[in-house]
């Protein structure tokens, strides 16, 4: 592995990668599963694509996980997607912080569930002062609630 890193010329590789995490449940239902079957093993390809840009130097990483249309789900698989993010919050919390890996949320967290909001928090507490790898969870996001956030933090100059 040491010896394809090499091979890499890090001044041509992206500051930023932004992934929209998107058919797992797709896949899933594909292989006769249930859609969250797809959920909790897209974590794996997820631990490794953070492992990957934090080794590679990346400044920061975006994952699309969960817009305000998956509201819009079924009652169980919403329930089931939340505690994913719970657990694999939990899970990884330890690592992330021990890698100098920094999260970051954006996104409505106030439509989050009151646990998620608090396993969240607590993850951004322990990590907020890390200088690696920026990771940023989309989380309860829209294009409607990015415009609106823009427009009541714009401050005209004089």
């Amino acid at each position: 592995m040491s010896q394809l890193l090499e091979k890499i010329d890090k001044d041509r590789l992206p500051r930023h990668i932004a992934i929209i995490m998107d058919g797992n449940g797709r896949w899933a239902k594909e292989q006769g599963h249930d859609r969250l079957f797809g959920h909790f093993h897209g974590v794996e390809s997820v631990r490794n694509i953070v492992e990957g840009c934090a080794e590679l130097g990346i400044q920061y990483l975006t994952l699309y996980a969960f817009s305000t249309e998956n509201w819009d789900r079924p009652e169980y698989e919403v329930i089931g997607l939340m505690e994913l993010l719970v657990n694999t919050i939990r899970d990884e919390v330890e690592s992330l912080h021990k890698n100098n890996i920094k999260l970051h949320v954006i996104g409505d967290m106030n439509m989050l569930p009151d646990y998620a909001r608090k396993e969240l928090n607590e993850a951004l507490e322990m990590t907020k002062n890390n200088t690696g790898l920026n990771l940023i969870m989309a989380l309860s996001y829209s294009g409607r609630w990015e415009l609106l956030n823009a427009v009541k933090k714009y401050q005209p100059t004089k």
